[in-house]
């Protein structure tokens, strides 16, 4: 492939403020040179010259692009500002933020993810393996400890979603896998963030049912049937649904903003770095529209 040129477009560039013009202009550079994670762009004093903008201006514009996961920006010598993967982590927070502000059920949440779980859960069929099936029995055998109360409710809860979390860890198609781990890592967080939140494993037949279907879905995976894994996840989360909108039906607004630090079964193909929560504010909740 020919070095990418970087040259502004020809534009009046007026009303707006100079740094978010700035920054759409390097991102149609980043589109039209092609570029991919790790390639570098101008130095700074080429940026200014180009951009016909000065030094504080170029910075503002590059801070708002390595925010946004964009670029990265090393110091030094060598340094400078190079295109970068878009990590999952900046995706979620910024979605996060977003419905912090939007009313919100649990219905909303589970009539999405009955839609996706089902068509995700068939495409990862061929793309399981071994290791994956056996984690996958991990959570199973980890929840039956659940139900007799030898394991906590919370670490039984988390390993029901953790079943959910390595199925969309195999998912080929990036925006299904974006949208079926945002969901189940928010259920997670909203779950067992407030203790009320989770259903007593040894008092509730929800978790017998989600052991029958995590079985049954294993069985279905091992054996390539695609159709009756599509069934099975139609029906686990349908169900899994019902009793929790019946649960409550608000949404504590407050936890969207605090992704929990979990410590899940295995590693996962994307290893996650969080830090610890910060504290928890006062509860908000959010009603939804009726």
């Amino acid at each position: 492939m020919d070095k990418p040129v970087f040259k502004p477009t020809p534009r009046t560039l007026l009303r707006r403020k100079r740094a978010d013009l700035i920054v759409e202009e390097i991102k149609r550079w980043i589109v039209a040179g092609e570029l991919r994670p790790g390639d570098r762009l101008p130095q700074e004093t080429q940026l200014e010259e180009l951009l016909q903008s000065s030094r504080g201006t170029v910075r503002e514009a590059l801070k708002v692009l390595e925010s946004q996961g964009l670029i990265e920006i090393t110091r030094g010598a060598k340094g400078g500002a190079r295109v970068s993967n878009v990590s999952y982590e900046k995706t979620s927070s910024a979605l996060r933020n977003f419905l912090y502000f939007q009313p919100l059920t649990w219905s909303d949440i589970y009539r999405v993810r009955e839609k996706l779980e089902p068509m995700m859960a068939a495409s990862v069929i061929d793309m399981l393996t071994p290791a994956d099936i056996a984690a996958l029995r991990q959570t199973v055998e980890l929840c039956k400890l659940g139900i007799t109360g030898e394991v906590d409710p919370r670490t039984h809860r988390i390993a029901e979603l953790e079943f959910h979390s390595i199925l969309s860890q195999a998912c080929a198609n990036p925006l299904l896998r974006l949208l079926c781990r945002f969901i189940n890592e928010m259920l997670r967080d909203l779950s067992i963030s407030d203790p009320r939140n989770i259903i007593v494993p040894k008092d509730s037949n929800f978790a017998v049912d989600a052991v029958r279907f995590h079985s049954a879905l294993i069985d279905a995976f091992e054996a390539k049937d695609a159709e009756r894994v599509r069934t099975l996840m139609n029906q686990h989360v349908h169900d899994a649904g019902c009793i929790v909108s019946q649960r409550e039906e608000e949404v504590d607004q407050d936890n969207l903003l605090i992704a929990l630090p979990v410590e899940t079964l295995r590693p996962r193909r994307t290893i996650d770095r969080r830090g610890p929560a910060a504290p928890k504010p006062k509860s908000r909740k959010t009603k939804a529209n009726k």
